[in-house]
């Protein structure tokens, strides 16, 4: 059975391409040009991990993705927050618990990202 590492770095680029595909969920049904930074970036990440999974500038470019989604997503929580002590709470709490879990998957991206394959 193959350990954690192993794992993370042989499926890292379609956990990025996931990513991207729920980033882009939310830009459309949010309709937010700014959101479209974090689909790009992730829809590419998961190409260069693919195409080129030992290259210098892919895992930078991963490392990046994952830590611009991170503040992203950090950046919305904060944003949200504060509506959920008022009247606005049932309607806030979607969006905090969705982009916390976003938090988290892209603190899990950047250490896929960090990961480098095993070259034989």
């Amino acid at each position: 059975m193959p350990d954690l590492g192993a794992l993370i770095r042989g499926y890292a680029p379609y956990f990025f391409i996931v990513m991207g595909v729920a980033w882009l969920a939310v830009a459309v049904l949010g309709g937010s040009v700014l959101t479209a930074w974090p689909v790009v970036a992730c829809f590419a990440s998961g190409v260069l991990l693919k195409r080129w999974p030992d290259a210098g500038l892919t895992f930078a470019w991963a490392v990046s993705t994952a830590s611009m989604g991170l503040v992203f997503s950090a950046y919305e929580v904060y944003a949200w927050y504060p509506l959920l002590g008022g009247a606005f709470s049932s309607v806030a709490a979607v969006p905090v618990t969705g982009f916390a879990v976003f938090a988290v998957a892209h603190l899990f991206l950047f250490y896929a990202g960090l990961a480098r394959p095993v070259v034989a």
